[in-house]
C-alpha cells in the first residue's frame, strides 16, 4: 500500500513540472485611448488612468459622484469611484470628504484577443505590454 501512495505522489510531481512554463519579457508601454485589442501572444498589464476630470469636484448641493469606467470586451468595469461630500459656505471653505472605492489598486491582467478601451471620465489608460515567451 504504501509503494502505491508513493508511486501516486511521485507521479503527481513528475506530471506537475513537466507542464510546459512560460515567461514574460517586458514589450512596451502603450495609451490605449481607443478600442484596441491585445495581439497574439502578449498580455497586457493595466497599471492605471489618465482621468479626463477631477476626482473630487464638489457642486452646490454639496455632493459630486464621478465614476471612471474601462471597456473590457465592450463590459463597463468600474475601475475607481468616488464620491465628494461637503457644504460651500459663505467664507469659501467648502469641508469636503473624498472617498474613493474600486479596483484600481490592483494590476488588471488582459490576455491575447481582449478588447480594452476608456470608458467615463478617462483621457487614456495606462498599459504595459510583455510578449509570452513558452
Amino acid at each position: 500500500m504504501k509503494n502505491w501512495v508513493f508511486l501516486f505522489f511521485a507521479q503527481a510531481i513528475l506530471a506537475a513540472t513537466a507542464l510546459p512554463a512560460q515567461t514574460l519579457s517586458f514589450s512596451q508601454v502603450k495609451l490605449v485611448s481607443t478600442v484596441q485589442t491585445v495581439p497574439q501572444n502578449k498580455v497586457w498589464k493595466v497599471e492605471n488612468i489618465l482621468p479626463s476630470v477631477r476626482p473630487t469636484t464638489t457642486n452646490f448641493n454639496g455632493q459630486s459622484f464621478v465614476n471612471f469606467t474601462l471597456l473590457v470586451n465592450g463590459l463597463t468595469v468600474f475601475y475607481l469611484s468616488t464620491e465628494s461630500l461637503g457644504n460651500l459656505q459663505g467664507n469659501g471653505t467648502t469641508g469636503i470628504t473624498a472617498v474613493t472605492a474600486g479596483i484600481g489598486a490592483s494590476p488588471i491582467w488582459l490576455p491575447a484577443g481582449t478588447t480594452l478601451a476608456v470608458g467615463s471620465n478617462l483621457h487614456a489608460i495606462s498599459v504595459i505590454e510583455f510578449n509570452v515567451i513558452p
